[in-house]
């Protein structure tokens, strides 16, 4: 079953007289529970089309349509409602903020939710429980480590239990055990049902995905299975 489908999709950026095509007329489709990860060199593209799928950024051109919804035929406010319900955002830097613990941090998007205050709590510390956090639940993000933090992000995109999950370079700030547990993480809550679509830089994470999308001055260049890394070879999430 298609969740995502994209047609002739194209975002263009204009200076002055000149244009430049990020995204360039690319089509393609991802199944409910896929995880796919797009890949390329540094403007390809890949970071923009990732705010086009999330309703961020308005194309120039082609359709996105998730779950049956044409994302830009709504209006700005429809798009606000659409990506609380459907999307959840994990972004490279984390996004956290400082002077609100872990448990206030994942309970963010909640504040919008009708809904008890304990039965929002309840929600997040499943979600920290879930991200092997739940012990540090009151602790500030800066007494966190950097892995640490981004569970917190995840648990936080997780909450509003959207169908898909955009993370864009999830663990460009990480060290190297530390993003392989990371991933590790992302490829479970796969093989629960989540779907997630991930931009990346670093070829090893393509092993977690089930699928991957090489982008090319804007344009795919290979839309292929990914080599899953066996079971056996994964880092314990514990980092």
């Amino acid at each position: 079953m298609n969740l995502i489908y994209v047609e002739n999709l194209i975002k263009e950026y204009h200076s002055g007289e000149e244009s430049v095509a990020a995204v360039d007329n690319i089509s393609f489709s991802i199944d409910l529970g896929e995880f796919v990860a797009v890949v390329g060199p540094s403007g390809s593209g890949k970071s923009t089309l990732l705010t086009v799928l999330g309703g961020l950024t308005h194309p120039t051109g082609g359709q996105v349509v998730i779950d049956e919804i044409d994302v830009y035929a709504l209006t700005a406010e429809q798009r606000a409602d659409f990506r609380k319900e459907y999307i959840g955002f994990v972004f490279q830097s984390f996004h956290l903020i400082p002077y609100l613990n872990v448990l206030e941090n994942v309970m963010i998007p909640l504040a919008v939710v009708d809904a008890p205050g304990a039965e929002k709590t309840e929600i997040a510390l499943g979600l920290l429980e879930k991200v092997s956090l739940a012990d540090k639940a009151r602790r500030l993000p800066d007494e966190l480590s950097g892995g640490e933090q981004e569970r917190v992000a995840i648990a936080r995109a997780l909450v509003n239990n959207p169908p898909i999950i955009l993370a864009d370079e999830p663990t460009g700030n990480l060290d190297s055990t530390t993003s392989h547990s990371i991933m590790a993480l992302f490829r479970h809550l796969n093989e629960e049902g989540q779907s997630i679509v991930m931009v990346t830089h670093n070829p090893e994470n393509l092993t977690y995905a089930g699928r991957f999308i090489t982008l090319r001055d804007g344009k795919i260049a290979q839309n292929s299975e990914a080599l899953k890394q066996p079971l056996i070879e994964r880092i314990p999430i514990n980092n």
